[in-house]
């Protein structure tokens, strides 16, 4: 496959850069906590440390170390979703209560050393600063704030300063640390490659970590802060590079129904109103499902079968021809190859997660699965019922409950637009992105917020990809044709076709130095962006817009934003 020109690509802007405090010190991997209200990006680094930043100010908060022998490869945040926030007014409180605590902040990190590490941050200490601050007549900070994260600071703390709040002259050295070592699992005989916590509203709170060793473990956290192993899968032929869950998109009917009508007014001239325009979260296509990428160039898929009662291998992608680095689900609702006439109810009936992937053989994939002739029937079954004003979907809200009756055999916990029937399921190859890399890829990202893709590697390069429609895509050289998308044939919705383009590039990210992870963040530090001017409404604040965060050999971490045309584009379209 010929490489894509980078010439005539918009540039990525870079925005600030992270310096590790250790010099010469390699930065492995990325991860920021989705919750906005710990607004903490987590470094993993060759010198057995984890460094925590304020993604608010850029500043270091802190350094995790003394848990792990050797190099940490990876990190990973719990995540307990995003909660309703209520106001002050609405909760509750006696005189001198503390302000309730959101869920704990719990940090896993992978070593070299076999191990994987869970950390707690240490809440008790941020409080007690807050109240001081309060005590002293300042303002309310991030530390005092219902379910923000004790011990995060605003621009105006100063991080440097050390106080005794307890008027002690000594405290035990874990009091005084930000965070505390709770748990170590040890199993795996090497190399911790990848970890990554299950989504909230699985009926389980399981973590899942490879292997050197050719091994995933799963592990499940059966009480606070006490974890067993659940499961340990060696179908692979190959060290395993990579592991993630299916989550499925957070979404809702009225989300959906203001996309399907900016596409008919785009297209023409609609702006009639749209049904299904319920504004309550849903989680659309999930299940418990785990993917591995292994050195044996082939993704697997793994889930827990009631019926054998044991975890097992669903499924076996092949089409690499190298290493498999990274693979991530689809949690975002791309519309692009839906006929503007189609209804909400439909693209929720249709709708299902894909699989993107990236390899040593220079090429990001992704990946669909193919429905049986069962499940195809059935499906058209649904929609044909919807046509005939049946609401028969299959959706929960925010919370696990069923919003609507599901149909029988489907899960109301956690929804699932078609439940695979059997024990194996046929995933193919749906479409490979533009050739940009000429080294290896090491990993992927896939937005959930606009469903775009960001690829980086040995060669330096970050790249980011757009689907679109394919009649309204340029058609030059950085385009690649997907023809039908796999699910034409299937059910009474025929899909458009669409193709991938590079939409952004930015080469030597990190100077000489290889690029070793990057990521979609959210964006917490609240700037607006300068073209929205002084009269633009809190639905225009750019906190809805994403950072692209780099981690390289170089020991840096380099935070990038998207040309600014291109976030007008996604502006109009998400």
């Amino acid at each position: 496959m010929a490489t894509t020109s980078l010439e005539s690509i918009p540039q990525l802007t870079h925005h600030t850069t992270l310096h590790c405090p250790t010099t010469g010190t390699r930065t492995w991997s990325s991860a920021p906590h989705l919750s906005s209200r710990a607004p903490l990006l987590a470094t993993a680094t060759s010198d057995r440390s984890v460094n925590i930043w304020d993604m608010r100010s850029w500043r270091l908060l802190s350094t995790i170390a003394g848990g792990h022998k050797r190099s940490i490869r990876c990190v990973g945040w719990k995540d307990y979703g995003e909660k309703r926030k209520k106001r002050r007014k609405d909760v509750d409180m006696e005189d001198g209560e503390d302000e309730p605590r959101g869920d704990p902040v719990i940090l896993a990190s992978g070593s070299f050393d076999a191990n994987c590490g869970l950390w707690v941050w240490n809440q008790d200490k941020g409080l007690q600063q807050g109240r001081q601050k309060q005590r002293e007549g300042g303002s309310e900070s991030a530390s005092t704030r219902p379910g923000a994260v004790p011990g995060a600071f605003d621009d105006d703390d100063d991080m440097d300063q050390e106080q005794d709040f307890t008027n002690t002259a000594q405290e035990e050295e874990e009091d005084e640390e930000d965070w505390h070592f709770s748990t170590l699992l040890t199993g795996p005989d090497s190399e911790i490659k990848d970890l990554a916590f299950s989504p909230p509203h699985y009926g389980a709170n399981l973590l899942a970590t490879c292997s050197r060793d050719k091994s995933v473990w799963v592990w499940e956290e059966v009480e606070p802060e006490e974890w067993e192993t659940v499961a340990v899968l060696g179908e692979h032929a190959g060290d395993v590079k990579c592991v993630t869950w299916l989550a499925g998109a957070r979404t809702s009917r009225r989300e959906i129904s203001s996309r399907l009508r900016r596409r008919r007014t785009k297209d023409e001239g609609d702006t009639g109103p749209e049904t299904g325009d319920d504004d309550d979260e849903v989680i659309l296509g999930s299940r418990e499902l785990l993917a591995s990428g292994s050195y044996d160039d082939t993704i697997r898929l793994h889930h827990d079968d009631e019926s054998e009662g044991d975890w097992i291998t669903i499924a076996v992608l092949t089409g690499h021809d190298g290493t498999v680095w990274d693979v991530r689900f689809e949690s975002y609702v791309n519309l692009a190859s839906y006929p503007t006439e189609t209804t909400v109810e439909e693209v929720i009936v249709d709708w299902a997660p894909r699989l993107i992937s990236c390899s040593d053989d220079l090429t990001v994939k992704v990946w669909t699965r193919k429905l049986s002739e069962k499940e195809t029937d059935e499906k058209k079954m649904r929609i044909e019922e919807i046509r005939r004003g049946q609401r028969t979907t299959n959706t929960t809200d925010a919370d696990g409950d069923a919003a609507v009756a599901p149909p029988t055999g489907f899960s109301g916990r956690i929804p699932s637009t078609i439940r695979p029937p059997t024990s194996t399921e046929k995933w193919i190859e749906e479409a490979t992105l533009p050739a940009v890399h000429v080294r290896s890829i090491y990993a992927v990202d896939w937005s959930a917020k606009t469903g775009l893709a960001v690829s980086c590697g040995g060669d330096g390069v970050l790249a980011v990809y757009k689907e679109v429609t394919a009649d309204s895509a340029q058609k030059d050289t950085d385009v690649v044709m997907d023809g039908t998308n796999g699910q034409d044939d299937e059910g009474d919705i025929k899909k458009l076709p669409t193709e991938w383009k590079v939409v952004a590039i930015v080469e030597a990210a990190h100077d000489e130095y290889e690029v070793n992870h990057v990521c979609w963040a959210p964006k917490r530090d609240g700037k607006r962006r300068e073209e929205l001017g002084a009269g633009a409404s809190l639905d225009d604040d750019d906190d809805q817009e994403e950072y692209i965060v780099s981690t390289g050999d170089d020991g840096q971490v380099k935070v990038w934003k998207l040309p600014e045309d291109l976030f007008k584009e996604l502006r109009s379209d998400t």
